[in-house]
């Protein structure tokens, strides 16, 4: 999340931003800063896929998110959005309701006040997918079969 932010603040390749700070806390000595392997290769491929398919994960933000802008979706939010849409499209063994629970809980902590209740409404609509789609463009295809 914090890459993606960093990213999205700048107006930054999302895997430029994740190779520049892995780059810079590779070298630090704090066990808390350096990241396991296993994470760092999940990370990565969970950033690659938010990269890839921003557009359409943006599109189906702004589609579920009524009343909402994208622009007026507060960063942090709009990035746990981007990543749980990323997860729930590309990592299949990730249970639907591991990813819904995470992204409500790092909006609890990062986030607003009201994060964790905004996140939760707008991938809930996410969620009663029951065959998971493997892109964001088709996700948003069986959603709006949905409605």
């Amino acid at each position: 999340m914090q890459v993606l932010f960093a990213a999205d603040a700048g107006n930054q390749d999302p895997m430029e931003t994740f190779d520049f700070l892995g780059d810079h806390f590779s070298d630090e000595e704090d066990e808390d800063l350096k990241m396991h392997r296993v994470l760092k290769d999940f990370a990565r491929d969970l950033v690659k896929a938010v990269s890839q398919n921003k557009e359409d994960i943006d599109a189906l933000i702004a589609r579920l998110s009524h009343h909402w802008k994208l622009t007026r979706i507060n960063r942090v939010d709009r990035n746990i959005l981007r990543m749980a849409i990323a997860e729930f499209t590309n990592f299949h063994e990730v249970p639907s309701k591991v990813i819904l629970n995470e992204a409500i809980e790092i909006g609890k902590k990062f986030g607003a006040e009201n994060s964790a209740a905004f996140i939760n409404g707008i991938l809930d609509r996410v969620h009663v997918v029951e065959n998971r789609p493997t892109s964001a463009e088709q996700l948003l295809q069986l959603l709006q079969k949905l409605d």
